[in-house]
């Protein structure tokens, strides 16, 4: 996974000296990455008013307007979860940063092992998940944005991923149901448990998913499915 990461600071004296120091740091835990850099917030609101996604944002603090807290809130308000770090010289802004709800907070200027520590507790939080299964191959260890859907076939659970592949292992959906993170699957029909970020359109009674398949949706679920949808495609998506 290559992360999209974003600094937004008006000194270029700062950046000059922490963009080697970031990029060490992410070399160093073998992280797959790719930097933007924004002079002032109103910058980095455009690039995702354009539909960029951003994994982790650097963020000073203060601006003359504070329009950095204030952007942090404007996407919290939004309900987006995009990764924080809010770096200042200033440590009393410390408490009023604390709505927007920061991964972590970095004093200027800033210490190699404390942003260290900072880039650890990134990717430890957003280190892909991985569903493990007992197939009928042996063991099989998928990432979960990697499954488009789960059916069950007589007492066989077959895995769909996303390259085209098929895994079977024995089985049930309830038994499994609890191990998929609940946010990001959705379960349309009795048979059916589907990844709501492979869905490509929902109508009545039917999904397509980026795989082409067509899963069937039960019509006492189809509300719950409609809604489970939008909130997921809502937490993928900003509008300033």
């Amino acid at each position: 996974m290559t992360y999209e990461i974003a600094v937004c600071d008006d000194d270029a004296v700062f950046l000059a000296a922490f963009q080697p120091m970031l990029e060490e740091t992410l070399h160093a835990q073998n992280a797959a990455y790719h930097l933007s850099f924004f002079n002032d917030p109103s910058a980095l609101i455009r690039e995702m008013e354009n539909g960029q996604r951003f994994h982790l944002l650097f963020l000073d603090i203060y601006y003359d307007t504070e329009k950095g807290i204030q952007f942090a809130k404007a996407l919290r308000a939004k309900n987006d979860q995009t990764d924080i770090i809010f770096m200042t010289a200033l440590s009393n802004y410390a408490v009023e940063s604390y709505d927007a709800s920061p991964l972590h907070y970095l004093l200027k200027p800033i210490d190699p092992e404390k942003l260290n520590t900072a880039i650890l507790r990134f990717l430890e939080k957003n280190s892909p998940q991985k569903l493990h299964f007992m197939t009928t191959r042996g063991h099989l260890c998928a990432p979960i944005a990697d499954i488009v859907f789960i059916e069950i076939y007589g007492h066989e659970i077959i895995i769909h991923l996303a390259n085209g592949s098929k895994e079977t292992c024995v089985g049930t959906l309830k038994g499994l149901e609890p191990l998929l993170p609940e946010l990001t699957f959705v379960r349309p029909h009795r048979s059916y448990l589907v990844n709501l970020g492979h869905i490509s359109e929902i109508t009545r009674y039917q999904i397509r998913l980026s795989s082409n398949d067509l899963i069937p949706v039960s019509k006492n679920l189809y509300n719950l499915v409609l809604s489970s949808f939008i909130n997921y495609a809502n937490q993928s998506s900003i509008n300033f």
